[in-house]
């Protein structure tokens, strides 16, 4: 039995060293293979992808693939799967495209430019149409209006127009006046011709006194407004009443009566006024900018609320040689023919004068070429001479007046589209297509405009004619130049810094609109309605859909006790049509649809605060996020510097950048009461 055992044993002894030498071997074979596979060199691959190949030409140079954000290109990471820390975006890589050196241009793939939908348009010359929009009303023709007065002191026996608005036709009869010394006129005057009569054969110095005797009895009666019937019929003894009717001097309308039955009026009272209303005038208010565009005699077209789809046409008659100095305004006013009656004066009018412009600004109109003018009444042109249907006065022609330009004598404006203008609130950028390169490549160009005219503006400086701009799409290839740390719209010196820093390479003058003169009580009205605007700003920031109905519910409120006393002209206009972007009809019960409706009530907004500014302390800033609704992009108004997304909220509450800021007009008109947060809220 023992001897069993050991043979057991000794087997098993042998066994286990055995088998430990061979799990050693194999354990330093499979070291060595492996050591072999980690130290030998990599084999060269086959092919390389683009962004593989320039990873690996980074690395060659030392430099590691860096990763940024499309919205905020200051950000700089090594991580691809890091987010971006201020708006939690993906990041892209870091690439070094395009520009061949240059450091205004940008080259894009032919896929991404198809992506981002850019479109060109060449740089033109041609006379663009400007439109000036004026407001004002309906009101008589000074020149067709006459005022019916006592030429002698007498009793109105019987007024046969006993109302205003009377309709009266020239020699109808008005009233009934007894007057002694009207009588008394009457008896001189056949005194005086019976005297003729009875003169026969006298010398002559009695013949031409008693003659001079009679004229003067005759033209005593004219002057006290009688009629040569009347007049005669006096003379012949066929007039024996002790009253005599006064005749209405002009068609029209009675539109004030001054006296009554049995009233005593003195030479010289009024008694009553008749106002032609087969022509009428619109009196309007035009602001100094745009006096440029107009001139007398042209034509405008306007509207009233009275008669919706209707357009009336007028010429200006009379442009005020002088700008008020408190509304900075001046009056501008159209004739217009009104013979089928359908105006009334006090009507409220809005017109729209469209006219061609030149480099310098200089109306160019040739419509009226070979025509003939009446100088007092421009409504009536004739094709040839003549004499005004109205006043009787020669008509000349439209070149003596100046009416007429010569297009030809004009040098036609470098025009571009509207749209290929970005603004920055100090500098006026566009993109360039680059001429005769490989693959679509932009370059940035810093312009000079002029004025607006309609959808194009006029490039004073900064463009040739023919080159290609971008006019749609132009704010994502400026984020491809934000990506490439050049200088771009929103970072003038490059780099992804700060977009207000500096005037880098991009440098210009865009044209701000000018801040209007308005009185002080007005822009303290709007204080309450700014306020509103921030609450629902700051609701669709937080996602609170509720708070946003409760701003707009007080903003509806602000609107209606804003006063428009002291605003004419195009300052009333652009208020009455930003109050009517800003008043928000209630019952909206999704945030989408809400901050549809925000975008352009923070257009109205932004117009408001650039035409009339705001009073306070605080600086206010606009902000832009460029891909708020599909990337087509909108701005808003905030109070502070941290953007606050009002169209994606907690999403994306840091997506956008400040592109503009308003500073207050003053800084001691708030008093610092509107520092406070009165209910939470500020309003400054």
């Amino acid at each position: 039995m023992n001897t069993v055992l050991q043979r057991i044993r000794s087997a098993i002894t042998w066994a286990w060293k055995h088998t430990a030498a061979g799990i050693a071997l194999v354990l330093i074979v499979a070291a060595l293979i492996i050591g072999y596979r980690i130290g030998r060199p990599a084999p060269e691959p086959a092919s390389e992808t683009a962004s593989d190949a320039h990873v690996h030409e980074e690395s060659e140079a030392g430099q590691p693939q860096m990763y940024t954000c499309s919205m905020h290109p200051s950000v700089r990471l090594p991580d691809p799967d890091a987010k971006c820390p201020i708006c939690f975006m993906d990041l892209i890589p870091v690439t070094d495209e395009g520009g061949e050196g240059n450091e205004l241009r940008v080259t894009m793939s032919e896929a991404a430019a198809a992506l981002s939908r850019i479109e060109t348009a060449p740089v033109a010359r041609f006379f663009p149409t400007a439109e000036v929009r004026l407001y004002g009303k309906v009101t008589y023709d000074e020149t067709s209006v006459a005022r019916l007065t006592a030429y002698f002191p007498g009793r109105i026996e019987r007024l046969f127009v006993n109302y205003v608005g009377v309709p009266v036709s020239a020699g109808d009869h008005m009233a009934e006046v007894y007057s002694p010394e009207l009588l008394a006129a009457f008896e001189e005057l056949r005194q005086a011709r019976d005297a003729e009569a009875r003169l026969g054969s006298g010398s002559d110095l009695m013949r031409s006194a008693t003659r001079d005797t009679l004229t003067a009895a005759r033209e005593k009666l004219r002057l006290f407004g009688l009629t040569a019937d009347q007049i005669d019929a006096v003379e012949q003894g066929r007039l024996d009443s002790d009253r005599i009717a006064i005749h209405a001097p002009i068609g029209g309308v009675v539109t004030d009566l001054a006296v009554r039955e049995g009233d005593y009026v003195r030479t010289g009272a009024p008694i009553a006024t008749v106002a032609d209303l087969s022509r009428l005038w619109v009196d309007m208010e035009a602001y100094e900018s745009q006096l440029p565009l107009l001139r007398w005699g042209q034509r405008v077209a306007f509207r009233v609320e009275a008669r919706p789809g209707e357009e009336f046409e007028g010429r200006i008659s009379f442009i005020e040689p002088r700008v008020d100095q408190r509304t900075r305004t001046a009056a501008v006013r159209v004739a217009l023919d009104n013979s089928d009656r359908r105006l009334k004066p006090g009507m409220f009018a809005s017109a729209v004068i469209r006219t061609r412009v030149a480099q310098d600004g200089a109306v160019v109109s040739d419509e009226l070429a070979g025509r003939w003018i009446s100088p007092m009444h421009p409504t009536v042109v004739k094709d040839g001479p003549g004499e005004c249907d109205i006043c009787g006065m020669e008509l000349v022609t439209a070149e003596s007046l100046g009416l007429v330009g010569d297009p030809g004598s004009v040098e036609e404006p470098l025009v571009i589209p509207r749209t290929a203008v970005l603004f920055t609130g100090t500098r006026s950028v566009v993109y360039i297509e680059a001429p005769e390169t490989e693959r679509p490549t932009y370059e940035g160009r810093a312009v000079v405009l002029g004025p607006r005219a309609g959808d194009f503006y006029i490039v004073r400086d900064g463009l040739s004619r023919g080159e290609r701009v971008v006019v749609n799409g132009a704010f994502r290839v400026d984020s491809a130049m934000q990506i490439a740390a050049k200088p771009s719209m929103m970072t003038p010196g490059g780099g992804g810094g700060d977009p207000h820093a500096g005037h880098g390479g991009m440098a210009g003058t865009p044209p701000t609109p000018e801040r209007v003169s308005v009185p002080d009580s007005f822009v303290f009205a709007l204080k309450p309605v700014y306020a509103a605007y921030f609450d629902a700003q700051e609701a669709l920031a937080a996602d609170d859909l509720g708070g946003f109905s409760q701003a707009a519910a007080d903003l509806r409120t602000a609107l209606g006790f804003v006063e428009e006393a002291g605003l004419v002209g195009e300052p009333l206009g652009a208020w009455r049509r930003a109050a009517a972007r800003l008043r928000i009809e209630p019952g909206i019960t999704d945030i989408e649809q809400a901050r549809a409706r925000f975008e352009g009530m923070s257009e109205a907004v932004i117009s408001l605060q650039r035409r009339f500014g705001h009073h306070g302390s605080r600086e206010w800033h606009v902000a832009h996020c460029p891909m708020a609704f599909d990337d087509k992009g909108a701005d808003w108004l905030q109070r502070g510097e941290q953007i606050n997304n009002p169209y994606f909220g907690e999403s994306m509450l840091r997506c956008g950048e400040i592109i503009e800021s308003f500073e207050p007009l003053d800084e001691a008109g708030v008093n610092g009461a509107a520092e406070g947060h009165g209910g939470g809220h500020d309003h400054e």
